[in-house]
């Protein structure tokens, strides 16, 4: 036992000693710190998720119509990426009995006649962003042209198109 209190008195000795050796050897003026953090590329909407036209034209006009406007914002001083997915395939679907179903195309600015019934669709040009600490946004206007041929069945049509943004 008086081995190990011994064992443990010269370490504790020789650690003070280090320590203080240590101490008594810093003679420098300056010190230095260095840190760092990281910011992901990140794209956000402002455009939120109560988005909503009612009174669409669904006769055989096939009128192309505002359905609203995306509001982009990118941390990386380009322009985003933006992917869609209609809820129902690409098609207006009916609240009747039959479940009747319109398709029809969207345009996202200035690309027209987009069809979401082959799934979902990645715009291949970049979709306008803002940029910058005050968080101003690019509007991106989104419209239908519903393909009704004025015979359709009775009923109201809907249908929701999720917008997903990303750096590009």
């Amino acid at each position: 036992m008086n081995a190990l209190l011994k064992t443990l008195f010269v370490a504790t000795a020789f650690t003070s000693i280090s320590a203080s050796a240590v101490v008594t050897d810093i003679t420098g003026t300056e010190a230095k710190f260095s840190f760092e953090g990281t910011i992901e590329p990140m794209c956000k909407t402002s455009s939120g998720n109560s988005n909503s036209v009612t009174g669409l034209k669904l006769d055989s006009s096939q009128q192309t119509q505002d359905i609203g406007t995306l509001d982009v914002w990118c941390n990386t001083g380009e322009n985003a990426t933006t992917e869609y997915t209609s809820a129902n395939g690409g098609f207006l679907v009916a609240n009747n009995a039959k479940g009747s179903k319109i398709a029809y195309t969207l345009n996202i600015g200035d690309t027209t006649g987009i069809d979401l019934q082959t799934g979902t669709y990645k715009h291949s040009k970049a979709t306008a962003a803002g940029t910058g600490v005050s968080g101003e946004t690019q509007a991106t206007a989104l419209k239908i042209t519903p393909q009704s041929n004025g015979l359709n069945d009775a009923g109201t049509y809907s249908d929701t198109i999720t917008v997903t943004v990303s750096p590009n």
